[in-house]
C-alpha cells in the first residue's frame, strides 16, 4: 500500500505568506528610507571635513594660502570648492576652483543651509595650517549637522540637542548657535 504525500502549498498558506510578507516590507519602507537620508547627509557631511582637511594639508605643502569657497542651496545645488587664490565661483560650469569643485548634486536631498563667515570663505594660511573660525550648516528633511573649524585649523563635526540630531556625532556645545531646519 502505497501513502499519497501532498507536494507544495496550498493556495491559503501562499496567500497568509504573502500578506505576511506585505506587511512587514510597508513596516520597513520608512525607516529604511531615513536611513538613505541620513547616509546621504553623513557623506556630504564627512566629504567637506576630509575636503577641509585636505585643504589645510595643501595650503602647507604648497606653501601658499588655501581658500575654500562655499556655496549655500538647497536639494543638492549647493557647492564648495578649494583654490589657490582668495575666491572661486564653485558654480561656474567650468569651475574656477583650481583644486578641487564639489557639487552637492553628488548628495542629492542635501542642503548647506548656512556658511559662516557669511561669504562663504575659509583660507588656510600655509605656514601652520591655521584658518578662521568657520560653520557650514547641512540638513536634509529630518536632520541637521554642522561642520565646524576653529582658528587652529582643526575641523570638527557636531549634530543639534533635538530630535533633527544626526546619530553618530558630538552634541554642538549648548553656548553655540545650533543649525535650524
Amino acid at each position: 500500500m502505497h501513502k499519497k504525500y501532498g507536494h507544495g502549498f496550498t493556495l491559503t498558506e501562499l496567500m497568509i505568506t504573502v500578506a505576511i510578507a506585505g506587511i512587514v516590507a510597508s513596516l520597513a519602507v520608512p525607516s529604511f528610507q531615513d536611513m538613505l537620508e541620513r547616509n546621504r547627509l553623513k557623506e556630504a557631511v564627512e566629504s567637506l571635513k576630509s575636503d577641509l582637511m585636505f585643504a589645510r594639508t595643501e595650503a602647507i605643502k604648497r606653501s601658499t594660502d588655501v581658500t575654500v569657497s562655499r556655496k549655500t542651496g538647497d536639494n543638492g545645488t549647493w557647492c564648495y570648492g578649494l583654490t589657490t587664490g582668495t575666491d572661486c565661483d564653485c558654480s561656474a560650469s567650468p569651475s574656477t576652483c583650481e583644486i578641487k569643485t564639489v557639487s552637492g548634486s553628488e548628495y542629492p536631498q542635501t542642503n548647506i543651509k548656512s556658511a559662516w563667515p557669511t561669504s562663504g570663505n575659509l583660507s588656510f594660511d600655509f605656514r601652520r595650517g591655521t584658518s578662521g573660525t568657520s560653520n557650514t550648516c547641512f540638513s536634509s528633511t529630518k536632520f541637521t549637522v554642522k561642520v565646524q573649524t576653529n582658528n587652529s585649523g582643526r575641523v570638527t563635526i557636531c549634530t543639534n540637542n533635538n530630535s533633527t540630531a544626526l546619530l553618530g556625532y558630538d552634541y554642538c556645545d549648548a553656548g553655540e548657535a545650533v543649525c535650524t531646519l
